[in-house]
C-alpha cells in the first residue's frame, strides 16, 4: 500500500498561522518603536531592542517603567 503525504490547510491552521503573523509583527513594530524613543532619550538603544525582542511585551512594560 502506498501512502501519499498531503498538507492541507484547514481554517483552524490558517487562523493560527494569521494570529501568529499578526502576534509577530506588533512584536517587531513594538521593537521598533522602543529602539527609536530610547534612542531620542540618549538611552543605549540596542539593548532595549534586545530586551524587547527577546521577552516581548514584559520587556516594553520594563522599558516603559525605567525610561527617562
Amino acid at each position: 500500500m502506498i501512502f501519499q503525504s498531503t498538507v492541507m490547510i484547514t481554517p483552524i491552521m490558517f487562523g493560527i498561522i494569521i494570529t501568529l503573523i499578526i502576534f509577530w509583527v506588533i512584536a517587531i513594530g513594538l521593537a521598533v518603536w522602543v529602539y527609536k524613543d530610547a534612542k531620542k532619550r540618549d538611552m543605549n538603544a540596542a539593548v532595549w531592542l534586545l530586551i524587547v525582542l527577546l521577552s516581548g511585551c514584559i520587556g516594553c512594560i520594563i522599558y516603559l517603567i525605567v525610561r527617562e
